[in-house]
């Protein structure tokens, strides 16, 4: 009895391990889309915080630009995606901590497309769902 109690706590200490390594779920709502990024808490880390009136934000907005068309024109499926939106947004849930990113919206042909940047020059693509 004592070494199956073992192996049971074992496990759940080995499952917590993994969890804590789980991705971050970022939310926004963009018009009628919700936007789903996914940050790993190392991402998250990374973030240098920035408070605004307290100087110039990590990134400047033209270096955002700069990476989001780098980003663009290595993608073949969104080569001709142009920027149509672009904002500076806090991370929620990390408020607090003052992490902010770029929200990137993206336009090809009528359809449209999100991607985080963040101020270390990481892009991450964003997830799409109609509705709210």
């Amino acid at each position: 009895m004592r070494v199956s109690s073992w192996l049971i706590l074992m496990g759940l200490i080995a499952g917590g391990a993994r969890a804590a390594q789980l991705p971050v779920e970022i939310v926004e709502y963009v018009d009628h889309y919700r936007v789903v990024l996914y940050l790993e808490n190392k991402q998250l880390q990374g973030i240098p915080a920035w408070r605004p009136g307290e100087g110039d934000p990590p990134m400047s907005l033209g270096e955002a630009v700069s990476r989001t068309l780098a980003w663009v024109e290595k993608n073949a499926l969104l080569r001709d995606a142009r920027i149509h939106a672009l904002s500076y947004k806090p991370v929620h849930n990390f408020e607090a901590q003052n992490r902010w990113y770029y929200l990137v919206e993206l336009r090809q042909s009528g359809k449209k497309h999100f991607l985080a940047v963040l101020p270390d020059g990481e892009v991450v693509p964003a997830i799409r769902e109609s509705g709210r």
